[in-house]
């Protein structure tokens, strides 16, 4: 095990820093304070997302479904009733899923899902410790860069939404059995780097990708630096490749078989969702120091999706500024991936401080024409790849700064961590409507009004995990042709299905032979409803904000006219409360 250099060990205990199980603890207790309250209230609660978030908390529910079933989790008969869905090209991340299913099954999708969140952090912040520990030989370096990787702006935003995405912890273990193969071409490090390259692609396709774009040069280099011993390099990375594609293979196999079919539906193409690069330097309008002071700009941004908050941290950057100026060795590879991390999370064109400079063409928008990294599709989420190459720059910064002071690791770290920080962590309580046990009840399936609006109609899919019953809709990551061509199929969905019309008609006996026997009609996606709930927040509630406009926007007139008709056929609502109107159709 190497050494730290003694300016790493000054204002912590002499031994702390060199012990792995001591530092994993060090990050897991980190991380519960980085997102506090999320760790008191895991059970009931969940970061305060609201769209891909409620995605996959119905996944956590489906996969537990599938295993006391004995289902398959890559098709469901519950989407998209009467039909059905194919989800082999829907994000499930299964890792998560299978490692997350004990607290699932024995605390439910919330608990599963914060479990990971906690978990992914956690790691996040370890394996970068070992990877610039093994790179630098400094284990105070290697935690430094382990907070940033850890608790980057983006990454902790996207644990509001994106399980996928926030599970970045294989990326920084892969490139450290990596880099520990590259220096003695040992077998057992090689193994260890397709698992984790495995696992990583198990927590996201995307993932993977980006993985790949950092390990390809670096093992090219490898090869040609060992060149005298070729044989056992390409047995090495034959194992490796071996393994990644066994852990993959149940789930890569149906996707190629897809394609193999001619199937394309996967194919989204680029998103060009740039980061504004004036907020490089702009802290997070959630951050308890410095929000205050920033929250009047994020405002107004360009986009409110997750992935616009994109701080570098002041701190971090001083440090990678040092590694950089001071020429230290080995950092050259990790500029460069800094540099193009931030490139391409530019997208197509410069956007700087609210105004976009579109004679600035930027490399993202050559993305479209390439296979593979086409459909990598949002530019802002190339950020990832940016805050690996800060991370690793920090650390060797820190390094090189050969500091004697004992208080200077902690006030860093303190410093480091205050920029970062967003506290308290917003949290949402996991609230359903009582009725829902009661459609629980019914027989038959529930439409939703309104449904299949895309992301808007995610919380039908929430609701579902309450009475688990068929439902007419469903957000997926992709839609299969066989979705549009179900609502052709089908007239009296088709008429309901997104925002309808105030003269949709509700033909309550077709529905009645498709299997609806429930029509759910959710009050709060009126307009007016919606409208006053915006109404009643203040401007620096923004994920407030968010979550009352994914809860859609039906026109009242068209709202009025669906439950006239359903007053009518039904003899009025069997069920009712302040968020639904329960018509059962018998």
């Amino acid at each position: 095990m190497a050494t730290a250099q003694p300016d790493g060990q000054a204002g912590l205990p002499s031994n702390l820093l060199e012990s792995r199980s001591a530092v994993l603890g060090l990050y897991a207790a980190l991380t519960a304070v980085m997102t506090f309250p999320l760790i008191a209230s895991w059970r009931t609660s969940l970061p305060a997302g609201s769209g891909d978030l409620w995605q996959n908390y119905w996944n956590f529910w489906w996969w537990k479904q599938c295993l006391l079933e004995g289902l398959n989790p890559l098709r469901t008969e519950v989407l998209f009733h009467p039909s059905g869905v194919d989800l082999v090209f829907h994000t499930h991340s299964p890792f998560n899923q299978i490692l997350a299913m004990p607290v699932n099954l024995l605390f439910g999708e919330a608990a599963a899902y914060n479990s990971c969140v906690l978990l992914a952090l956690t790691l996040s912040g370890f394996g970068t410790y070992l990877l610039v520990r093994e790179l630098t030989g400094s284990a105070p370096a290697g935690f430094v860069a382990g907070l940033v990787f850890a608790y980057f702006p983006q990454t902790l935003e996207q644990t509001l939404e994106h399980l996928n995405l926030f599970s970045t912890q294989f990326i920084p273990l892969s490139l450290f059995y990596l880099a520990r193969w590259s220096k003695s071409l040992r077998r057992m490090d090689a193994v260890a780097f397709g698992a984790c390259f495995g696992l990583n692609a198990l927590c996201s396709w995307h993932l993977g990708v980006k993985l790949a774009l950092v390990v390809a040069p670096w093992v090219v280099w490898i090869a040609w630096r060992n060149r005298d011993r070729w044989t056992t390099l390409g047995r090495h990375i034959g194992m490796a490749a071996a393994l990644a594609t066994l852990l993959v293979l149940p789930f890569l196999v149906p996707m190629v078989s897809l394609m193999a079919e001619g199937s394309e539906y996967f194919n989204k193409g680029p998103v060009n969702r740039g980061i504004d690069a004036s907020y490089l330097f702009t802290a997070p309008y959630a951050n308890p120091v410095f929000g205050g002071l920033v929250l009047s700009r994020y405002l107004d941004r360009a986009y409110q999706a997750s992935g616009f908050v994109c701080y570098l941290g002041l701190v971090p950057f001083a440090l990678a500024a040092v590694a950089a100026w001071r020429r230290v060795r080995g950092t050259a590879g990790w500029i460069a991936l800094f540099v193009l991390g931030v490139v391409l999370a530019l997208g197509a064109h410069l956007l700087w401080d609210g105004s976009g400079y579109q004679s600035v063409a930027l490399p993202f928008a050559a993305l479209e024409s390439l296979p593979v990294l086409g459909n990598l599709r949002v530019a802002n989420r190339f950020l990832l790849l940016a805050g690996l190459g800060l991370s690793v720059l920090a650390g060797y910064g820190w390094k090189s700064l050969r500091l004697k002071s004992k208080l200077a690791l902690p006030v860093a770290a303190l410093v480091l961590l205050a920029e970062y920080s967003w506290l308290p962590f917003p949290m949402q309580e996991v609230e359903f409507s009582p009725l829902l046990k009661q459609v629980a009840e019914r027989p038959g399936a529930v439409l939703d009004v309104p449904f299949h609006q895309r992301s808007r109609t995610v919380h039908n899919m929430a609701s579902q995990t309450v009475h688990a019953k068929p439902i007419s809709g469903g957000y997926l990551t992709s839609y299969p042709p066989e979705v549009e061509a179900n609502m052709r199929e089908h007239p009296a969905l088709g008429q309901l299905a997104g925002v309808p019309e105030s003269t949709a008609v509700v033909d309550a006996e077709a529905l009645r032979r498709l299997g609806f026997r429930t029509v759910v009609v959710h009050k709060r996606r009126a307009n007016t409803v919606r409208d006053r709930m915006l109404a009643s927040l203040e401007d620096h509630e923004l994920l407030k904000r968010k979550r009352v406009l994914r809860l859609g926007g039906v026109p009242d007139d068209a709202m009025a006219s669906i439950r006239r008709q359903l007053d009518s056929l039904a003899g009025g609502a069997c069920l009712e409360d302040n968020q639904l109107a329960v018509y059962c159709l018998e």
